[in-house]
């Protein structure tokens, strides 16, 4: 009875002192927007009272007295801030801060805090993080800034809006997925690549050389690239603008607004791509008898424009206790792309004059996230729906020259590149992703992950038969996956391990038709394969980490592969999926950051062992994808890096990589017909490749916070064929050459960055490079961009 009065005492004592306190929470972040991790938020005058910031920058302190108080905001490398805050009895009260760098000299030591990226990079999975602040003021894209990671290799088919291939250890388009904040995009459309992004628009990109985080919840079959754009709450504005040769224009405004009070929050990306991509080029004109001549004539391209633009706007709260975000969006794009050319067997076939290729997409959004919506458990969802309308046109009877010339009606019943066409595709697409995860025993946490994808295909063609039948009736595919993680550390986080398992549905209704399209045949599968992996990673010292890495994963074919595009792909509705076993052996060196000096390397062992492995077949013109019953990949992707006192930077990066058929016999061969490419290299596929990258910035040049630097970016590629190695001459195999360019970069910044100008010379050496199947890419360009920044964090 005493205890009981004794409690009941206890309560009544403090019911009113909590009745009279609240709480500050909030988010602390750095310069560029990221979200800083292990800053301390204490009050002054109760140190006792305060909170660490968790892995998204986010901090909560709870039973705060009413009234008035500082907070100190402090970390190692960042620059210590104090606030005054006035908080009222039951307010929750929101506190955003904003941090410097700060470089303290302690026994010629430099200390610096932890990023978000930084914290990423040393998780056991094989990942890469480039910060895009970096390359924000230039006039670069997603892929550019790519095209300098080690084990990556673009191969683009021409100038600005043209059609790629990525390449990351061995693994080629599909097979590799994109994300954009997690969301898949390879239904967005073709206004929504990773060429047309400006770098301006994201915040850094996560490059997954490997196994593939369950969160990242797809069917890759070893890697995925994750763009993140900044969610940081807050106001911003972020204009650019930039103007280069081929009147090329790429102008970008991405802004948001932030009440700190409500939490309300809108925001709005948007982007406008344009260039007439008028460069030369060199090519066999066609001499008399049909020869092509021997010596090639430079001539200029006439019909290979491009435009896309997107417009995003989104609203919804940020920070409140109930959701860290909210967001409903929307989101409309569009392109148009003029057809100038295809490739044939061994040199350029008549340019195309009046194919053209135009697309649209409204996307609708809806996405939230909550960090410990009770303690240890987090929450990310969201729901995408897409509906995108593509209309290729083919159906002109001329013919045209490489000199501009015109021949009229030279095949009144077939177009350009083919079949006369204009096919009208229509695409409904709904993607959705939960994430669940639950932190327990402080070392421990587990994971669940569900994926949706549900597509529906069909399509119009008043000239090509077979387009008009086979989707004249809806395709449909429908994927899920079904992931489950399981992450410890011991040791003081030195050993982390992370074991998953996924599940992957398949579910594929098409037709079969022939070629003129009077015959027809309901195609199903449905297919359930299982995959499962392990990542570790251990810190042998405070400079020094090694990973490892396997994963057994499927990925199943993609509606271009499938269904074909109406115009130079030609469909498979047969194609199966593929799988692979995947091992990665990586390190990372890192000397503690040095006062002038700082030392990074960072290197990735790779093998994969494929089965039914897709890749694009070369059929002329035309093309269609196909597998390849055994395909092993081996390799090794190295980085070096060196800084001196935060001006001059020194980077070079190399990847060597062997792709070879290993099948033994030829699928889909009735009587057992051997392979004859067996042990040659996949073709149209590099294999050795790398960049040298030189930098200086010189701060406070003219004025205090201005910044000049200068940036020399050198890359080469080794030479490579187009076909199999083991079919034919040297000649009939077309050796795509070796590449070696130079681009140039020089920015000037004004008031910590808040007005930036810089100039950017492509391919100084005006060299001939050749790229994805052997298509001939600009000379020399020049670009000129103007940006605008402005925050409040």
């Amino acid at each position: 009875m005493r205890s009981l009065l004794l409690y009941a005492l206890a309560i009544m004592i403090a019911f009113p002192a909590m009745a009279q306190s609240g709480a500050i929470t909030g988010q602390v972040t750095g310069t560029e927007g990221e979200e800083l991790v292990g800053i301390t938020v204490q009050l002054q005058d109760k140190p006792s009272t305060g909170a660490a910031t968790a892995a998204n920058g986010r901090y909560t302190i709870t039973g705060v007295p009413a009234g008035r108080h500082v907070l100190i905001i402090s970390g190692m490398g960042y620059v210590r801030e104090e606030k005054e805050v006035s908080l009222k009895a039951g307010e929750t009260l929101t506190v955003n801060v904003i941090l410097s760098e700060d470089i303290t000299e302690l026994d010629q030591v430099v200390v610096f805090g932890k990023t978000k990226a930084e914290e990423l990079r040393e998780q056991a999975y094989n990942v890469e993080v480039i910060e895009a602040k970096g390359f924000r003021d230039v006039s670069t894209d997603v892929n550019q800034i790519l095209n300098r990671v080690s084990g990556i290799n673009l191969r683009e088919e021409g100038g600005l809006g043209s059609g790629f291939t990525l390449s990351l250890n061995g693994l080629s388009g599909n097979q590799v997925r994109t994300f954009i904040d997690g969301v898949p995009m390879d239904y967005f459309g073709n206004a929504l690549t990773l060429n047309n992004f400006p770098a301006n628009l994201i915040q850094q990109v996560e490059v997954y050389k490997g196994v593939v985080p369950i969160h990242l919840s797809s069917d890759a079959l070893g890697g995925a690239i994750n763009v993140v754009t900044n969610r940081t709450p807050g106001d911003f504005l972020d204009a650019s603008y930039a103007y280069g040769s081929f009147n090329t224009h790429r102008a970008a405004v991405n802004a948001q607004m932030y009440d700190t009070n409500t939490g309300l929050t809108f925001r709005t990306r948007s982007f406008y791509n344009k260039t007439d991509n008028n460069y030369d080029i060199d090519v066999r004109l066609i001499g008399e008898g049909g020869v092509p001549e021997e010596e090639p004539t430079e001539v200029e391209r006439f019909h290979d424009g491009y435009r896309s633009a997107m417009v995003q706007v989104e609203g919804g709260v940020m920070q409140k206790s109930w959701a860290d975000e909210l967001m409903l969006g929307v989101l409309y794009s569009d392109n148009f792309n003029e057809i100038q050319q295809t490739y044939g067997s061994s040199t350029y076939n008549p340019p195309l004059g009046e194919v053209t290729q135009e697309e649209n997409s409204l996307i609708g959004n809806l996405t939230y996230r909550k960090r410990d919506i009770i303690k240890g458990l987090d929450i990310n969802t969201y729901a995408v729906m897409v509906r995108r309308e593509q209309l290729t046109t083919d159906t002109s009877s001329h013919r045209y020259d490489w000199l501009g010339g015109r021949l009229e009606n030279q095949h009144p019943t077939t177009g350009e590149a083919g079949r006369k066409s204009r096919f009208l595709l229509e695409d409904r697409n709904f993607l959705s992703n939960t994430n669940i995860q639950y932190r327990f025993a402080n070392n421990h946490m587990v994971a669940a992950n569900f994926s949706v994808n549900r597509l529906t295909r069909e399509g119009e063609d008043d000239y090509h038969p077979q387009n008009a039948t086979q989707f004249s009736e809806p395709s449909t595919t429908d994927k899920k996956v079904l992931g489950l993680s399981y992450s410890q550390h011991f040791w003081e986080e030195k050993l982390n391990n992370t074991f998953f398992i996924k599940n992957y549905f398949f579910t594929l209704n098409s037709l079969e038709t022939s070629w003129n399209g009077e015959e027809k045949n309901l195609f199903e599968k449905q297919i359930d394969r299982f995959g499962f992996g392990a990542a570790s990673t251990y810190q042998v010292s405070p400079a020094a980490q090694v990973k490892l890495s396997y994963e057994r994963t499927i990925r199943y074919p993609e509606p271009l592969e499938l269904f074909g595009n109406g115009l130079l792909v030609v469909p498979n509705p047969t194609l199966g999926p593929e799988s692979s076993h995947n091992v990665n052996l990586g390190f990372r060196i890192s000397n503690a950051p040095a006062l002038k000096h700082q030392i990074h390397a960072e290197g990735n062992f790779f093998y994969r062992d494929s089965e039914d492995f897709i890749r694009v077949e070369s059929r002329g013109i035309l093309s269609n994808y196909v597998n390849e019953a055994s395909v092993s990949t081996k390799g090794v992707d190295m980085t070096l890096n060196y800084r001196y006192n935060e001006r001059f930077n020194a980077g070079l990066n190399f990847t060597y990589q062997d792709i070879r058929n290993t099948s033994e016999w030829l699928q889909g061969v009735v009587g057992g017909t051997r392979d004859p490419y067996n042990g040659d290299r996949v073709p149209n596929i590099p294999y050795l490749f790398g960049n040298v990258v030189l930098s200086y910035r010189i701060p406070d040049l003219f004025q205090k916070d201005d910044a000049f630097s200068i940036a020399s970016i050198q890359r080469y590629v080794h030479e490579y064929y187009l076909f199999w190695p083991s079919q034919g001459s040297r000649e009939s195999k077309n050796v795509i050459p070796e590449q070696l360019t130079q681009n140039v970069e020089l920015v000037y910044s004004i008031d910590n960055g808040r007005y930036n100008l810089s100039f950017t010379i492509s391919n100084l050496w005006d060299a001939d490079v050749y790229d994805n199947f052997n298509l001939q890419k600009p000379g020399r360009a020049f670009s000129l961009k103007a940006r605008y920044f402005i925050s409040k964090y």
